[in-house]
């Protein structure tokens, strides 16, 4: 035993001084590439979760950009948030502006715990408390925003709450930051004061501008000039950064409207204290505002066309929206959200889901549902999912998930359309050593007999040891033919079978 104590503690002084002497990163590309992107942990979780509330979960109808459209009267009512400007003064009255919600925000049923337990019995290896969204209210005690939910509103701090009951399960905690679009969120009388950012088509500009342009609110609802902006856009993270290192930041799209040199200077910040506190950390690049060989690339609610050499994350909405909607109380399916995963983790990605908690701080019951049933199967057939790698295909079947080239966000290839409809007729394969999962995404009733292509194809050079089915007792038939891997479904379907049913293929 003293032997043991003697080794452990001899490995933790070597950790340490190998950390110490790592060099700092310097404020420069050449040395932020140094950065190892994917760290084993984030390969490995393959499932995370976080959430959406703020000053706008106090009306609680069309997202989390209600902010924006109260006060762009002239928006197509056929759009997202169209109806917005129209719908709030009919509510709240002509006079009544954004920064009027705040008080409303109190939050009294938030429990951290509470939160926290149903993303861990979701499955969840990551948990994230959103920061700031584009409305540039804080989620933490910040002393360079004024406008945040300690001093104002709930008075809680958010990220703190959920980043200690995340820390004390041993589970890597996530804080993420939508505000680099915060100076353009708002519409504007004049954007002059915004160069260098070029005028596309996220800006709108109003002479006689409905936003409070008084002075008192002035960081609230971004009237700053450019340096102004980008100081406190830095200003925040660094806040966080030095409060909660937290294990992955992740980031909206708005970073792309941030100078150079100010998200280098983060990333030199962020790296050098994860590297003081011996911590393997992660950021997101959603477009090109970061390098790939530092940043995960995210594609937001999209899968990838094939498997990618390097790993990558998309994120997923858990409820009707990204934040609570009082009007359309639905839920993710928990079989889809099952079966997406598997198709993502083939693929080498990892899936990140958004809760959409009520601005009381009870997070709606159908979400809390669909955690539980994702929960269920994880908790009985993870090991398909978790520490595994991509296998020599992603899977096969008769679903064809096909890119929409007209689809802006599709910069790496990626696939919006049809995830809804994967089936039992389709498989994903995930690998671990020698087991090969191929995971059948549903039971299928009309056809238990399957040929899987894959191993006379691409897998033709492997020889199956045994077949399983994980969660039954049933000898499985399994045969090796000319067209394939020959395999019959157990005659009793497994608990959660109907979500996904999971082959265990031992190989040589």
């Amino acid at each position: 035993m003293k032997l043991i104590k003697l080794v452990i503690t001899i490995t933790i002084l070597l950790l340490m001084v190998n950390v110490s002497a790592q060099e700092a990163y310097q404020s420069n590309w050449e040395s932020l590439k140094k950065h190892n992107a994917v760290p084993q942990w984030f390969a490995n979780a393959k499932l995370g979760v976080y959430f959406h509330w703020g000053v706008y979960s106090v009306p609680a109808t069309d997202g989390e950009w209600y902010p924006r459209w109260m006060y762009v009267p002239d928006r197509d009512e056929n759009l997202w948030g169209g109806k917005v400007y129209k719908k709030h003064r009919e509510t709240y009255g002509e006079d009544f502006d954004y920064h009027d919600f705040i008080p409303m925000w109190k939050a009294p049923k938030f429990n951290a715990k509470e939160w926290v337990d149903m993303f861990e019995a979701m499955g969840a290896k990551f948990i994230g408390s959103i920061a700031e969204h584009h409305d540039g209210f804080s989620l933490w005690e910040s002393e360079v925003n004024e406008w945040n939910s300690v001093n104002k509103g709930p008075g809680i701090d958010v990220v703190k709450a959920i980043g200690e009951e995340t820390k004390k399960r041993g589970l890597k905690f996530m804080a993420t930051f939508h505000h680099g679009f915060h100076n353009m969120f708002y519409p504007k009388p004049d954007l002059s004061y915004l160069r260098p950012v070029t005028v596309n088509k996220y800006n709108y500009v109003y002479e006689n501008c409905e936003v409070p342009q008084n002075p008192k609110y002035r960081v609230l609802y971004g009237n700053m000039d450019y340096e102004e902006a980008q100081d406190l856009w830095l200003g925040k993270l660094n806040e966080v950064i030095e409060a909660h290192c937290p294990d992955y930041i992740w980031m909206d799209f708005g970073q792309r409207f941030i100078s150079e040199d100010y998200r280098k200077q983060f990333l030199t910040n962020y790296f050098n204290k994860a590297q003081k506190e011996g911590k393997e950390v992660v950021v997101n690049t959603k477009g090109d505002f970061f390098p790939t060989e530092l940043a995960v690339v995210n594609v937001e609610r999209a899968t990838m066309e094939d498997i990618t050499p390097e790993v990558w994350i998309t994120d997923f909405i858990l409820g009707s929206s990204w934040c609570y909607n009082k009007e359309k109380r639905t839920a993710i399916n928990p079989a889809q959200a099952i079966r997406m995963l598997a198709e993502v983790v083939s693929k080498n990605g990892v899936m990140l889901l958004s809760a959409g908690p009520m601005a009381d701080g009870t997070i709606p019951q159908e979400q809390v549902k669909a955690m539980e049933g994702i929960g269920a199967w994880m908790k009985r057939y993870g090991e398909a999912i978790y520490n595994t790698k991509p296998f020599v295909a992603f899977g096969e079947g008769t679903t064809i998930l096909k890119r929409d080239e007209a689809d802006a966000w599709n910069e790496y290839g990626a696939i919006k359309k049809g995830l809804n409809k994967l089936n039992a007729n389709d498989v994903r394969f995930t690998q671990k050593g020698n087991v090969v999962y191929a995971i059948q995404l549903g039971w299928n009733e009309n056809t238990p007999e399957k040929v899987l292509k894959t191993f006379a194809e691409k897998a033709k050079h492997i020889k199956v040891k045994s077949v399983s089915v994980l969660g039954s007792n049933e000898k499985i038939y399994w045969k090796n033919t000319k067209n394939g891997l020959l395999l019959k479904q157990p005659k009793q379907k497994p608990e959660e079978a109907d979500k996904a049913l999971v082959y265990k293929i031992k190989i040589k």
